[in-house]
């Protein structure tokens, strides 16, 4: 690597690795300059980095290990006996560790000794502060943080549960899962992201690699039911709401954070002081959309300024022209999650989960105005015995009316 240039390469490359592959060569070619040594460094890692999928931050969404990765596996880190490498990429390797006590399998992220930078460091230790101020059963637990002797330097790396579990779009398709378990599987992410928010947490990067469902081992008493629990992971670009928290990974004027599909308009546009809760509402309402139809509600360009231009201009397709099956209020919800104006979106996770089980309970859905005939259909698919009953009474009324009359 640049000996004398070690927080630059940890930079740039944090900064190249989110953008298109189609704009990186123009990117490298800016910030290295005359550097030929700095940009074929960098040209490396993001090489590897696209090799692996991610899920973990710079990571894999996991599996065997990855062939060709030149770091050598540790015996031990801390107090943790390592037993694979489960995840490999540019910034990080992840791998399976056994803990004494209590005994149990955990997940151990390590930032790669030749980016070991403060830079990086600071990024760890960012996420590790924010995975260990929330406590839910849909967030991935942090367990300890520290520095490990690796390759001659003090390596970064944090101990987190191990999820064992499936992207939630991967899940949804290899288990078929019908349209009523797709919403009742993103209402319980939406349960795990309002609980982030709750404690002024910011996700920025919510996508399907960074929701794995897991199964229980043993089979829930409802057949009916939906066991599979998602796990919302990866906090490592999340932004806190405390103004003056130190926590923070501050966002630049014009500089963006997070995956271009999943992105909304304000946080595109690279405005700090515009993004908020609302920027995860739209990325939730995104990967809804992917899992009711099978497909991203916009085909974004893979350059910047053509992305922009879709994502700010473009409006996505009505779920119900994609899918008859999903006209009326699944398309109402999903279209009022992707709504470009943050005001007119759902104001939180916590709203949107709410429209999702008002739906899958034939209650009236709150992201549309609740005309007399809309209320009363809805009770109608509610309460049908009640109904059938009241339209048999009616009609034997009316016909032993009718009958009286022509007596």
């Amino acid at each position: 690597m640049s000996a004398q240039n070690p927080d630059r390469l940890a930079e740039l490359f944090a900064e190249a690795v989110r953008l298109p592959p189609a704009e990186r060569g123009a990117y490298l070619e800016r910030a290295c300059g005359d550097d030929a040594g700095l940009r074929a460094e960098l040209h490396s890692l993001l090489d590897h980095a696209d090799a692996v999928p991610d899920a973990f931050l710079g990571g894999a969404r996991g599996g065997d290990e990855p062939a060709g990765d030149a770091l050598p596996m540790p015996e031990q880190i801390g107090g943790y006996r390592l037993l694979r490498r489960i995840g490999s990429g540019g910034m990080a390797v992840v791998f399976e560790a056994e803990q004494p006590t209590p005994r149990r399998i955990v997940a151990i992220k390590l930032i790669r000794p030749e980016l070991a930078t403060p830079t990086l460091a600071r990024r760890l230790e960012h996420e590790a502060a924010v995975l260990a101020r929330l406590r839910h059963p849909g967030i991935a637990h942090i367990y300890e943080a520290g520095f490990a002797q690796i390759a001659g330097g003090q390596c970064p790396y944090f101990v987190m549960e191990r999820i064992a579990g499936v992207p939630i779009d991967e899940y949804a398709r290899t288990r078929r899962l019908s349209v009523r378990q797709r919403l009742e599987l993103l209402a319980r992410v939406c349960d795990a992201v309002q609980h982030a928010h709750q404690h002024g947490v910011i996700h920025r990067d919510l996508k399907p690699a960074n929701i794995l469902v897991v199964e229980p081992d043993a089979p829930p008493a409802d057949a009916r039911s939906l066991a599979a629990r998602p796990k919302v992971l990866d906090f490592g670009i999340a932004r806190t709401l405390d103004a003056d928290d130190a926590l923070t990974i501050q966002t630049r004027a014009g500089q963006m954070m997070g995956t271009l599909p999943y992105m909304s308009p304000e946080q595109l546009a690279g405005e700090p002081d515009r993004i908020d809760t609302r920027c995860d509402v739209y990325a939730l309402g995104v990967i809804l959309f992917e899992l009711l139809a099978g497909r991203l509600p916009l085909e974004v360009p893979q350059t910047l300024p053509q992305a922009a231009r879709v994502i700010l201009e473009s409006e996505p397709p009505r779920l119900g022209t994609l899918d008859r099956a999903l006209r009326g209020d699944i398309e109402t919800i999903v279209a009022k999650a992707l709504e470009k104006d943050p005001r007119q979106r759902y104001a939180s996770a916590a709203e949107l989960a709410t429209d999702l089980r008002r739906y899958l309970a034939d209650e009236p859905i709150l992201a549309r105005p609740a005309s007399a005939f809309y209320q009363l259909r809805k009770f109608a698919r509610r309460r049908r015995g009640l109904v059938a009953g009241v339209l048999v009474a009616a009609a034997a009324l009316l016909i032993g009316s009718a009958a009286a009359a022509t007596s």
